[in-house]
């Protein structure tokens, strides 16, 4: 079929069949989601087990390894590692890519469900909770909220049950998540003495409390004509009526709640303290739906505050972390590199061709391949992101190459044949047809290997092979239809030979500036062929000199490529630290909250920081604010858009400004967005394994001492921190048994007057708040005061039983976290990367820890997903 005849014959067919394909790629580029990356699935499922107040050591044991034996069965699965720390233990089952996780999610539960038989037979062992890993579920927003008329118990109540669900309102928003303040709680302070004195324990008031906050459906009962359901409602009304609680006649009086304890509204004791600019605030982080576009999301929620705002005018909402405008941002700047790189390919076209209507018969095939590709990544359920416009602003200089060796060929015929231009498209098209197909197919296969990568690599770069491939697939038919079809109708046979012979001009005609700077570039161009025909003849009369250079500069080459850096993709600077502050072990959270407070300082005095959300006892993050240890403390930073240095530098500064706070390790970090979609994180990990706790802790300390001399790591530290203190109660057994007392009565008793017994729920107003039994903070603040603790109550004549008489205090240390991997015991050492490719960090690790010296019995290998990143794109 000679393509090219059927090209000039039909113009109407080939005009509608590339205006569907521009019309449809416009249409559907109008539907596109926007985002940062492409969407990644990473096979991950967790399952999350809590044992309230259990020791790291029985979590291990009881719980996380009977769940990892279980789950080891599972087909696909490719390691499995667990944390067990204070109250819970996490496990993660990473599976091959390729594996369907929705299926693998479902044949974890099944097997976490025969684990669980083998449990402990306790009713505070929580049921598992058990989710696949989504990084879309990374928050795309992150606010602070204060409040100057509300304290923060009242303010987290109206974020929940106000705010929360206006902003969930807005389109495309999956979740809200409040962070920081105080749940409101309706506690009960009990005085030990007084309940003594009337033969009462806690555990015997909150079984008073629990037993008389009821409401049970009954039957029906019918009255005249009517019918009713009978329901018993003995739900307290008020706070007042639960303090007038009568719990016990004592010498024929009765003795009511009021008369043994301080019934409060109010909140749990205070274990964390959230600023944010030094003001007492809360977190509102925003999480999208996967299916959502990110910068649409965005913007409605911003509506939505904005009126929020508008509607309660105390509350003072800042903005600490938007991913939005970074997406926004790196999506207009690859805009405008296409844009500018087609504009300076076109240019560089009109200064060969030398004719404005050929430079827009080859130009016209950009828009047309770069538009219509928009409908490929619209029925691929792809996104508009980075690497899906990189691969449009790198097909932009190849979409006009078959364009222009066709239209050069049909320039040929008209030169060297004196043919028409409708001839020329004809014979010089179906002519240069095999030339062309075999050239396009060659740089086509080129980027298909691309597809075939497995794990995330395959899933971010499969986008970019196929936008450049489809793109390049319709400039091929644009050359093949469109450049013959315009050749014929818009390019002058008379030009053309007028352009390549000056000497056929009219000489009465004056030559317009645009035809004498054609001339000037043509004749420039004449002269770097000369150029180029002489040093092609000495090539070709030194052919074995010339093959010579060719095969030593290849070996130069790849002797080059190890010393070449590796990333899967560059370091991303959003304008975003994370800090993370470690005291000592055992220090009061207190005295955390004194030393943040000086970190905030330093911040907020800074001219580039613009937002920090800060917090002592509370780990603030993307997701908002958490629970976390008394002795650490962490900070979101947000710095200016107008800033002139680089996050990396500022962490710099910052931290020279830190080295002075004495017994404080501050880390701090880039908050790298596009690794926190991916998953990964942006540091060197090194995995040290071993049983014995002891010996394992000493190498992994060895083995960081090393890692710190390493130019470019920071933030060097152990996963694992010091032993935590703690008070363990030996029972005297045989004088407990005489005294009629159980184990289980002490440890209830210990337990319900230090953490606080729930005991029900108060309801109100369609919500629930909890109700807490305990013993003043005052009276429980050391051991000696814990002594007092009555076990068992007076009866008659017969004094109670204190805790001190039947149980002694100990203080010892046990290990805070307890983490496995691969059926080992293992501590994870690691350290951000900053201003360094991490592939060469990770190369002098390497050599650094290879001469350390650690016992036999422990081993180290750098971390799994750093390693198996390295080798899916090394």
């Amino acid at each position: 079929m000679n393509i090219g005849r059927l090209a000039v014959i039909r113009p109407v067919a080939v005009t509608m069949r590339i205006a569907a394909l521009v019309l449809l790629g416009f249409i559907l580029f109008l539907r596109l989601p926007i985002d940062l990356l492409p969407k990644v699935d990473i096979p991950t499922v967790n399952v999350n087990v809590s044992w309230p107040n259990t020791s790291p050591e029985v979590m291990e044991v009881q719980i996380a390894r009977p769940v990892e034996q279980a789950v080891n069965t599972i087909k696909g699965l490719r390691m499995v590692s667990s944390n067990s720390g204070l109250g819970f233990t996490s496990i993660r089952c990473q599976f091959d890519y390729g594996v369907d996780i929705d299926n693998a999610a479902v044949d974890v539960f099944q097997q976490v469900q025969r684990a669980q038989r083998s449990f402990p037979r306790d009713p505070n062992i929580a049921s598992a909770n058990i989710f696949k890993f989504d990084p879309s579920t990374t928050p795309i927003l992150l606010f602070s909220v204060s409040s100057e008329k509300s304290d923060l118990v009242t303010l987290r109540k109206r974020l929940i049950n106000e705010i929360s669900p206006l902003i969930e309102s807005a389109g495309g928003v999956a979740s809200v998540s409040i962070g920081g303040g105080q749940d409101r709680a309706i506690m009960i302070d009990v005085d030990p003495g007084k309940l003594d004195a009337r033969g009462l324990t806690i555990s015997q008031v909150a079984q008073r409390i629990e037993q008389e906050n009821v409401s049970q459906p009954a039957g029906i009962v019918k009255e005249g004509k009517s019918q009713y359901n009978l329901r018993s409602v003995g739900y307290f009304r008020s706070v007042e009526e639960l303090r007038k609680l009568p719990l016990t006649n004592a010498n024929g009086q009765l003795v009511r709640l009021s008369e043994v304890a301080n019934v409060r509204d109010a909140s749990q004791d205070v274990t964390n303290f959230i600023r944010a600019n030094g003001t007492p605030a809360m977190s509102i982080g925003i999480t999208r739906q996967s299916s959502a576009n990110t910068v649409e999301v965005a913007k409605g929620v911003r509506e939505a505050i904005a009126k929020i705002e508008t509607r309660f005018p105390d509350l003072k909402f800042q903005m600490a972390y938007d991913q939005s405008s970074f997406i926004e941002k790196s999506i207009l700047d690859l805009q405008e590199t296409a844009i500018i790189g087609a504009v300076l390919a076109i240019l560089i076209i009109t200064f060969f061709l030398r004719n404005l209507k050929s430079t827009f018969v080859v130009a016209l095939s950009i828009p047309i391949s770069m538009i219509s590709t928009f409908s490929l990544l619209y029925f691929c359920g792809f996104t508009l992101n980075t690497i899906s416009l990189s691969g449009l602003a790198l097909a932009s200089g190849l979409i006009v190459d078959d364009a222009i060796v066709v239209l050069e060929n049909i320039y040929r015929h008209i030169e060297r044949n004196r043919s028409s231009a409708r001839e020329a498209a004809e014979t010089g098209t179906n002519e240069i047809l095999t030339a062309v197909l075999a050239s396009t197919f060659t740089v086509m296969i080129v980027f298909l290997p691309l597809i075939l990568l497995s794990g995330q690599t395959g899933q971010v770069f499969t986008q970019f092979a196929l936008v450049v491939i489809f793109s390049i697939g319709i400039s091929l038919l644009d050359a093949t239809t469109v450049v013959p079809m315009l050749a014929s109708r818009m390019i002058s046979s008379q030009e053309v030979l007028e352009e390549s012979h000056p000497e056929m001009r009219d000489p009465s005609k004056k030559l317009s500036p645009l035809v004498k700077l054609f001339d000037w570039s043509g004749a420039r161009l004449e002269r770097l062929d000369r150029k180029y025909r002489e040093t092609l003849d000495w090539a070709l009369s030194r052919r074995l000199r010339v093959v010579g250079i060719g095969v030593v500069s290849t070996v130069l080459a790849m002797l080059l490529w190890p010393l070449v850096p590796r990333e899967l993709l560059p370091p991303s600077d959003s304008g975003n630290i994370d800090l993370r502050l470690k005291l000592p072990i055992g220090t009061q959270v207190e005295k955390t909250d004194e030393v943040m407070r000086k970190i905030e300082k330093t911040l907020r005095e800074d001219k580039v920081v613009e937002t920090v959300i800060a917090g002592a006892g509370a780990n603030v993050g993307l997701r908002g604010a958490g629970g976390g240890a008394p002795q650490e403390g962490s900070a979101t930073i947000k710095l200016k858009d107008d800033r002139k240095e680089k996050t990396s530098d500022v962490i710099k500064r910052l931290q020279k400004q830190f080295a002075s706070i004495p017994g404080a390790r501050i880390q701090m970090s880039v908050l790298d967005v596009v690794q926190r979609i991916l998953g990964n994180n942006s540091g060197i990990s090194i995995d040290v394994y071993g049983q014995n706790l002891d010996e394992l802790t000493e190498s992994a300390r060895t083995i960081m001492a090393a890692m710190s001399d390493v130019p470019g790591l920071q933030n060097v530290d152990m996963n694992v921190q010091d032993a935590l203190p703690e008070v363990q109660w030996q029972i005297d057994r045989d004088k407990a048994q005489s005294l009629g007392i159980t184990f289980s009565a002490v440890a209830d008793v210990i337990a319900a007057a230090t953490n606080g017994r729930q005991a029900t729920f108060y309801q109100e107003n369609g919500f629930q708040y909890p109700i807490f039994v305990q013993v003043p903070q005052a009276l429980r603040n050391t051991t000696e005061e814990i002594k007092q603790l009555v076990v068992l109550p007076r009866v008659g004549d017969r004094a109670g039983v204190t805790l001190g008489q039947v149980a002694t205090p100990v203080f010892g240390v046990a290990p805070n976290q307890i983490s496995r991997q691969r059926g080992q015991r293992i501590i994870t050492v690691s350290g951000t990367v900053l201003d360094r490719p991490s592939g060469e960090v990770q190369a002098e690790v390497e050599a650094a820890l290879s001469k350390v010296d650690i016992p036999p019995t422990t081993s180290w290998e750098i971390g799994f997903q750093q390693q198996t990143q390295q080798a899916e794109y090394a």
